[in-house]
């Protein structure tokens, strides 16, 4: 669902529904419902601003192009919001969800609900002449703090339905049980989660700004470790939402600061014997992390093709996944135990 929503946009897509519906909006059937879409679509700003009148040609066949990804995304919201209700109520309904968990999956069903009026909300900024012209100087474009909103509710939901998931699936251990010699570790690792996060919220504003078009080059930004314009903008807490040059920089410096913390902290528990999952778990952290870096480069040099930004998109998701089944793991099994002792020494020593 988030990837795409990240190819909806990177294709230009979102603004080619003009109106939404609660219950959603089937597929138009025959060549009058495409020209009635089509011609709706053209008294909005991004046909108004960007081809009435201009020497861009722009086809009904271009239009069914876009009209697709931002149909397709909408229905696939509903289609889960199906998928997860339907069951959720049949269960409710015999009394096999267990009294914890309901208010955490019920919430979830509202939150789906919610995210979609956000999506929609977020949508409207794109499509209302007023705020297009002062969103972007009149370049039809959704609203970069309705973005980020929109991106966050996205993986605040994720981050509770994973957080559930592992919940049920293998059960931590009470806090007076966990491995107090791994107290360090969590510590760390959920300043790691807050640093993925507000990375990929920084990432966001330069999706929004479509910042990534700009200062193509790495590591430098068009020969300077500074680029030109930053922090130019008054007030100056708008530099760090809607000046290209500012957001762009914010977040390589967001990145490479995750990525050295994350090699740090697997640098930090080589010497620690570890349980095997949690092993794993800042194993595979540390690869998230070089590939997502990597990702984020490659979409930079090559101006944001649509492949690659949606990858660096998913690949955000997947470090924040990593993130959270490591902080997950930091809550040792009860048979590790035996292993908290040794774990206590090492940590002593170091």
């Amino acid at each position: 669902m988030v990837v795409v929503g990240g190819i909806t946009r990177l294709t230009r897509s979102g603004l080619s529904m003009t109106d939404w519906r609660p219950q959603g909006k089937r597929w138009p059937r025959n060549d009058a419902e495409w020209e009635a879409e089509f011609d709706r679509w053209k008294q909005f700003p991004e046909y108004q601003r960007l081809y009435k009148g201009s020497s861009i040609p722009f086809s009904m066949e271009d239009f069914k192009g876009i009209f697709f990804w931002e149909w397709f995304h909408r229905m696939m919201g509903r289609s889960i919001g199906v998928i997860y209700g339907v069951p959720l109520a049949y269960f409710w309904a015999r009394g096999r969800i267990p009294r914890s968990l309901a208010p955490t999956l019920g919430g979830l069903l509202l939150a789906g609900g919610s995210q979609g009026l956000v999506g929609w909300w977020m949508v409207r900024s794109g499509l209302d002449s007023k705020q297009v012209e002062a969103i972007d100087g009149g370049i039809p474009t959704v609203s970069p703090y309705r973005l980020a909103a929109h991106l966050t509710c996205a993986f605040g939901i994720f981050s509770v339905l994973l957080h559930t998931s592992l919940g049920i699936l293998q059960p931590r251990v009470a806090e007076a049980v966990a491995l107090p010699s791994l107290r360090p570790l969590q510590q760390r690792v959920r300043g790691l989660a807050l640093l993925v996060g507000v990375t990929a919220i920084s990432g966001a504003f330069v999706a929004g700004r479509q910042a990534g078009f700009a200062f193509n080059t790495f590591p430098l930004m068009e020969g300077r470790l500074v680029p030109e314009g930053y922090m130019e903008l008054r007030p100056l807490y708008r530099n760090f939402f809607e000046s290209v040059p500012s957001v762009q920089l914010h977040h390589r410096a967001l990145a490479l600061t995750t990525l050295a913390s994350v090699s740090g902290v697997w640098v930090w528990v080589q010497a620690m014997p570890l349980p095997p999952q949690l092993r794993l778990a800042t194993d595979l952290l540390l690869l998230a992390a070089w590939g997502q870096v990597g990702l984020g480069v490659a979409t930079l040099v090559n101006c944001v093709p649509v492949h690659l930004g949606s990858a660096h998109q998913a690949g955000a998701l997947s470090l924040f996944s990593v993130v959270l089944f490591t902080l997950h793991s930091c809550r040792a099994p009860a048979q590790a135990g035996k292993l908290a002792a040794r774990i206590g020494q090492r940590v002593a020593v170091a």
